[in-house]
């Protein structure tokens, strides 16, 4: 697939933006990865929220980083638009700092693809998570009709993939501020399906090269940790304004009605739950959140690169 791509005159700046959060061990193997790739013009940003592991010591020694320090986590979202605000490429990579890129020339030939197409906003390559890049992690992170991950969808080749991770992916940068970057109500979670949602929107198209092979450590340090009911709570207030804010007040009615039909066969799936949680989660909050799109406030309290 990547026939008749030479590299024959210098490519554009390209600004790579990671946020971290106590993996120094892991970011330090994400940045030399990208050192390996040789890609002239490479401004390399690191945003550090609130680690207490010696990341920011480290980081500090590196006069080949750009670091922005946050005092707490500001959340993968925020913390992103902070680097897109500084960054100076004409593209702008956003890579998770338990990611590594595996191919050589990884970067030149996402690059030159964005290049040749201008109505591309995005470009990525495939996720593995074993060191051998045999075990598919994700081709492209894709969600039902409810809003909800579909693990079958996000492991099948696509020509026009909707969504690109933000493990790993290559973005126009005057696209993403078109749009005004990531909407900061996602803190964590939803936030790159957000950002592809309306690039698409704008009429831009994404685009995945299966060539282009990254190691996604998926690490438990730097996550953080919830009980499975707080992280319930949290994933589908995240979950419902998504819906809401990108495909409408129809649509989330009925992706309510298909859990509240069937209260059992819902409580079974996730018996940690208990009938108390789950109406006040898909009734209580499920009303709020509709009435609240319904009478304008449909911005779901959005925080962007322009605020």
């Amino acid at each position: 697939m990547n026939e008749g791509i030479a590299i024959t005159m210098p490519l554009p700046r390209l600004s790579a933006i990671l946020v971290s959060w106590n993996r120094r061990a892991y970011l330090e193997k994400a940045i030399q990865s990208l050192l390996d790739q040789h890609y002239d013009g490479l401004e390399i940003i690191v945003v550090d929220n609130g680690s207490t592991d010696d990341s920011r010591e480290w980081l500090r020694s590196r006069s080949d980083i750009i670091l922005i320090e946050n005092q707490a986590n500001a959340g993968a979202a925020a913390a992103r638009n902070q680097g897109l605000r500084v960054a100076t490429g004409a593209y702008t990579l956003f890579m998770d700092s338990d990611a590594e890129l595996r191919t050589p020339g990884g970067l030149a030939i996402l690059v030159q693809y964005l290049e040749a197409h201008p109505q591309t906003a995005g470009a990525a390559g495939i996720y593995y998570s074993d060191e051998e890049l045999r075990q598919l992690w994700c081709w492209s992170p894709c969600m039902d009709w409810t809003g909800n991950h579909d693990p079958a969808a996000s492991l099948a080749p696509k020509d026009d993939p909707p969504v690109l991770s933000t493990c790993f992916s290559i973005f126009r940068t005057s696209a993403l501020r078109e749009i005004g970057g990531f909407d900061e109500y996602f803190f964590y979670l939803y936030e790159d399906a957000d950002l592809c949602e309306r690039l698409r929107k704008r009429g831009y198209g994404l685009y995945v090269n299966p060539e282009v092979k990254i190691l996604h450590h998926y690490a438990e340090p730097g996550r953080t940790r919830r009980g499975e009911v707080a992280y319930h709570y949290y994933h589908e207030r995240l979950r419902m304004n998504f819906v809401l804010k990108n495909w409408g007040l129809r649509r989330f009615w009925l992706t309510q009605w298909n859990i509240l039909k069937s209260p059992l066969a819902f409580l079974r799936r996730f018996p940690y739950l208990g009938l108390v949680n789950f109406l006040n989660i898909y009734v209580v909050h499920g009303v709020y959140y509709g009435v609240r799109y319904l009478f304008g406030r449909r911005r779901m309290g959005r925080r962007d690169l322009d605020s």
